[in-house]
């Protein structure tokens, strides 16, 4: 009898622990939406339109974060992918743009190519906000995926570095 109490209270333990793991995901979820920009209050509008000039834009998302509304839009300029984060009042709080390692700065170039070493530059965003630049690189070292914020002097920013594991798409903080 106290076995059957047992398993009993594992099974349903483990029912209790499901239902949270699916509620996190699924908050996570409903946390980002992606809208259109008729969507939009009319000041992101602006801001979103005047960032994409006569570009089309790809996708605008609504995120939460710490109780703070924030739309996302993503738009292709020249072939480069480009995104601008906006405030709820239309204040526009950072862009992101893919570059080339030949239109970094050289302190950043030779720190990404450190970065690297014998592996492959997969991607480099340069992120503008508050007036202020930084660089942010994803590279493949030997089957390995790794991303490095570096600021525009070529420091690696502390505790910035992370290390993505092959397959379960997790990353580590060096």
């Amino acid at each position: 009898m106290q076995l059957r109490s047992i398993v009993s209270g594992v099974a349903a333990l483990a029912l209790v622990a499901g239902f949270a793991v699916t509620a996190s995901a699924d908050e996570r979820a409903k946390s980002e939406k992606e809208l259109t920009i008729a969507d939009v209050p009319a000041a992101v509008q602006a801001a979103i339109k005047q960032f994409a000039g006569s570009y089309a834009i790809e996708k605008i998302t609504k995120d939460s974060e710490d109780n703070k509304v924030i739309y996302e839009a993503s738009v292709k300029i020249g072939g480069a992918k480009q995104a601008v984060e906006v405030s709820a009042d239309g204040t526009v709080l950072q862009t992101e743009k893919s570059v080339a390692l030949k239109d970094t700065p050289s302190a950043v170039q030779a720190a990404i190519k450190k970065l690297a070493g014998t592996g492959s530059v997969d991607e480099i965003v340069e992120e503008n906000a508050g007036g202020k630049k930084n660089y942010e690189a994803a590279v493949t070292i030997d089957g390995k995926k790794k991303e490095a914020d570096i600021a525009p002097d070529g420091t690696i920013q502390a505790g910035e570095e992370k290390e993505e594991h092959k397959g379960n798409g997790q990353t580590d903080k060096d």
